[in-house]
């Protein structure tokens, strides 16, 4: 009786030691989640920041060259378009935007003039922040103002300019109101990039 007791111990003793070691292997696998998920929130946001920078940057690169008091006659020019292209967010190079109109690259320039839109739907999914609607703006009217340029230059459609300049200044306004808020920083500093 007296062994038999010594055993129900021990059972017992075995049985809270594996309950305890389990315990804390669900406790660590826990926290390895919680900081797994906070790394790949830190990458895309950062990822999504250097993007908008990119894109931000390239638009006030194109915007230094129009003259708007010129009836935008610059504004379509293939040289100057390849400032808003021609970086590693949309990777449009110059060879590529002079084919506008042509059957066999219209797609694909759709698609890639379609990412700032896409980059605007993801910064709501990893940014709890009611400041990004401006930038998301941007993103959208970056996207809008490719699209709209495109589609001119494909139809080439009498009174398609008014379109375009429409689109441009949509894109101007929405840019100038991310640098007067300086909501890039802002973000950073949110997610703790750079500082």
């Amino acid at each position: 009786m007296v062994e038999a007791s010594i055993a129900d111990w021990l059972s017992a003793i075995a049985a809270l030691v594996a309950l305890l070691f389990s315990t804390i292997a669900i406790y660590q696998n826990n926290k390895q989640t919680k900081i797994n998920n906070r790394q790949f929130l830190f990458k895309k946001r950062f990822e999504l920041l250097k993007a908008c920078h990119i894109l931000t940057n390239s638009f006030s690169s194109y915007q230094l060259e129009i003259d708007k008091d010129d009836n935008y006659s610059k504004m379509l020019v293939i040289n100057n378009l390849v400032r808003l292209t021609d970086n590693e967010i949309i990777e449009v190079k110059l060879n590529l935007l002079s084919e506008i109109g042509k059957e066999n690259n219209e797609k694909q320039l759709e698609k890639c003039f379609r990412i700032p839109k896409e980059l605007s739907e993801e910064l709501s999914f990893v940014f709890e922040n009611n400041k990004i609607g401006p930038l998301q703006i941007f993103l959208q009217n970056y996207s809008n103002f490719l699209i709209s340029v495109s589609f001119y230059k494909k139809t080439a459609l009498l009174g398609g300019i008014d379109v375009v300049k429409t689109d441009f200044n949509k894109l101007y306004e929405s840019w100038d109101k991310v640098q007067e808020i300086a909501i890039l920083t802002s973000l950073e500093k949110e997610t703790k990039i750079f500082y």
